[in-house]
């Protein structure tokens, strides 16, 4: 068990569950599946809506951390299930709803691993995704961020794939973007730090806070805060003007 399991809800993250519980909540799904689920805490928040559903992760870490979040918060184990690994974790099982949060860009064929996630879904995929390849810095490089995606590529590749986007959400604006200066000198740090590490081990630890937090500030709860400020970014959620993508599909029948 890592010695920290506390997980720290940062303000992105925040602003990307928000419009992830929003979304999730008018469609016709009773099961998903997670894949590359970090910390948990938003698997566990799909659950307690009335979901079930598993969980994947490559991280003994992040599994770790995941599981203890699930007891901290009574989720029985049969309504959500962490595994450690990948995909073969569910072979031949099919969920309403797969999910890939911040994961993609991690992955070097990132069109492979979409095509194989969507033989998992029985109706639909919900992806996000770090926007805009300018963007690209410490912050991206320090957690082992292969890229950065642009609009029109992403809609591109997502309907190669035979899926229909339902909702494209460039999520978080102008909030997000105002605290990104702040993050990328936190990661330019890491980066001096861990600069050796390999891009797979990079990965492991961007799920689970990967800036060091002490652990008073890990207590602090910035869900309530954000909520107004949610509800104000919504109204740019269909401008591209955020650093974050957050896209609702369907598989074309």
């Amino acid at each position: 068990m890592p010695k920290n399991t506390d997980f720290y809800k940062a303000p992105r993250y925040l602003f990307r569950k928000l419009n992830i519980l929003r979304i999730t909540k008018k469609l016709d799904a009773k099961t998903f599946l997670d894949v590359g689920c970090g910390a948990g805490e938003l698997a566990c928040s799909l659950a307690e809506s009335g979901m079930k559903g598993i969980a994947v992760d490559f991280s003994e870490d992040a599994i770790a951390v995941a599981e203890n979040l699930r007891k901290q918060r009574g989720i029985d184990g049969k309504q959500l299930n962490f595994k450690l690994g990948g995909l073969e974790n569910v072979k031949g099982k099919k969920f309403d709803l797969v999910s890939c949060y911040e994961v993609l860009e991690h992955i070097k064929d990132d069109k492979a691993l979409l095509k194989e996630l969507i033989t998992y879904s029985n109706k639909y995929v919900l992806i996000s995704v770090p926007a805009k390849q300018k963007l690209f810095d410490a912050s991206d490089e320090a957690v082992g961020h292969f890229r950065r995606y642009e609009k029109k590529n992403l809609i591109k590749m997502l309907e190669s794939q035979g899926l229909q986007i339902l909702e494209f959400s460039n999520y978080g604006y102008p909030f997000t973007d105002a605290v990104r200066v702040g993050r990328k000198v936190f990661f330019k740090v890491k980066l001096r730090r861990d600069g050796g590490a390999s891009m797979k081990n990079r990965s492991k630890e961007s799920g689970i806070n990967p800036i060091k937090i002490p652990t008073k500030l890990t207590k602090i709860n910035l869900e309530k805060p954000i909520v107004p400020l949610y509800h104000a970014s919504r109204l740019f959620n269909r401008y591209n003007l955020s650093e974050g993508y957050l896209v609702l599909c369907q598989k074309k029948k």
